[in-house]
């Protein structure tokens, strides 16, 4: 069992949005968590403004797939995303750039 609150951190994450880093960068990230926090979650970035809801999106740009705890840690940064890619840990599909660009804009 973990520490970490999924529904708590996630739903944080509009609060340590840097509106600067993101600037002229818009897009729609699909999370999918799976373990004992499992749940769907949904990242809209547009116009320097940054939202977080449970759900799921119908055409994402980017979709993460991974362990609750590992994906929260992701977009924390406190997990490398190249060695957590390399390492099986993450799964990425769509905006490859949009995701390496996504874990600069939150200050946690």
């Amino acid at each position: 069992m973990t520490d970490i609150d999924v529904h708590l951190i996630m739903s944080s994450i509009p609060e340590h949005f840097n509106a600067e880093r993101a600037k002229g960068v818009s897009g729609v990230v699909q999370c999918t968590f799976s373990g004992e926090q499992a749940s769907e979650w949904v990242i809209k970035i547009q116009d320097q403004t940054c939202s977080v809801e449970q759900g799921v999106a119908s055409n994402p740009d980017l979709t993460i797939k991974a362990d609750a705890e590992d994906g929260v840690n992701l977009l924390r940064g406190k997990l490398d995303p190249m060695q957590a890619y390399m390492l099986g840990k993450i799964k990425v599909f769509g905006d490859l750039a949009l995701g390496m660009k996504l874990i600069n804009f939150f200050d946690m």
